[in-house]
């Protein structure tokens, strides 16, 4: 299976949210999704839902194309399920009863909801009624949902949110199975570090477009990494072409060998720096450098 976007356009009056952007998926991926609050991440995914108007663009699902009509977006509600917002939870019915609806719209088959209710650790709480449920356990349940639909594609928005790191851990491993089973699951999350343990690749959104693409499978460059202050920087001579300083105090040197990394580390840990490791940009690194950065390149 293959999800395909073309061309998608979002304006709000004169102001446009989604720029023209197309991209495509194959089966068996996690893709992040990055931007900061309010620049486009949800209104991607209700685009991509048909829940709100576009412009231009197309869905394409191996092969076929779903346009705005009625009987397009049906056709497409049954491939994509979108993360559901617990606003949107029934405070009268049990996550049992949640979970057990979304087995039957989707998959006319209530048989996988024990199984799943014991792969997310539910058991206890699960037959209760959501009003006393918890902020993570409402969000574990509009995660059970979803595994319930068992839909191809998955759109999630914040799917980590109110979770401890036990259940970030959990639904994170869960993530890394439906993968395994030809899922294409897209991830809008501000928990940068954990998408570095699952995606296959990251988008960053920026300016109603994707301005930079993290591929995990990729081979990546090599950087001294460490913390000093602005006028220590500022006062290094002789570094590499390439060469960072991030806003947030962090020197990224590039390095091509052992010898360069071992004389950088040196040079890092002589101007104060606490800690000081080896290593490519991380999700959270590139998430700085390119909404919040500076960047210094020393000859």
């Amino acid at each position: 299976m293959t999800l395909a976007v073309n061309n998608l356009t979002v304006r709000y009056g004169e102001r446009t949210i989604l720029d023209d952007i197309s991209f495509e998926i194959e089966k068996g991926s996690i893709i992040g999704l990055v931007a900061p609050n309010g620049t486009g991440k949800t209104t991607l995914f209700n685009a991509m839902m048909r829940y709100i108007p576009v412009q231009e663009g197309s869905i394409v699902i191996d092969d076929r194309t779903y346009q705005n009509s009625r009987r397009d977006i049906l056709a497409l509600h049954k491939k994509v399920t979108f993360f559901p917002d617990q606003a949107d939870l029934y405070e009268n019915f049990s996550g049992r009863e949640h979970i057990q609806i979304y087995a039957e719209i989707w998959q006319k088959d209530a048989e996988r909801v024990d199984a799943i209710i014991d792969q997310l650790h539910m058991g206890h709480y699960v037959d209760r009624k959501v009003q006393t449920y918890s902020l993570g356990m409402r969000q574990r349940l509009c995660f059970a949902m979803m595994c319930a639909a068992n839909t191809p594609i998955m759109l999630m928005d914040e799917v980590m949110n109110g979770l401890d790191p036990e259940n970030v851990n959990l639904v994170s491993s869960v993530l890394e199975t439906l993968r395994s089973e030809g899922k294409i699951i897209m991830v809008a999350s501000h928990l940068l570090d954990n998408l570095d343990e699952y995606a296959d690749k990251v988008f960053f959104l920026e300016n109603g477009r994707f301005t930079y693409i993290s591929d995990h499978h990729e081979a990546k460059q090599t950087y001294v990494k460490g913390k000093i202050s602005r006028d220590a920087f500022d006062a290094l001579t002789d570094l590499p072409e390439g060469t960072l300083y991030l806003d947030s105090g962090l020197c990224c040197i590039p390095t091509t060998d052992d010898a360069d990394a071992v004389h950088y580390l040196q040079l890092l840990r002589a101007n104060d720096a606490q800690t000081a490791t080896v290593g490519p940009l991380a999700t959270a690194d590139h998430y700085v450098r390119i909404y919040d950065f500076t960047t210094e390149n020393k000859e």
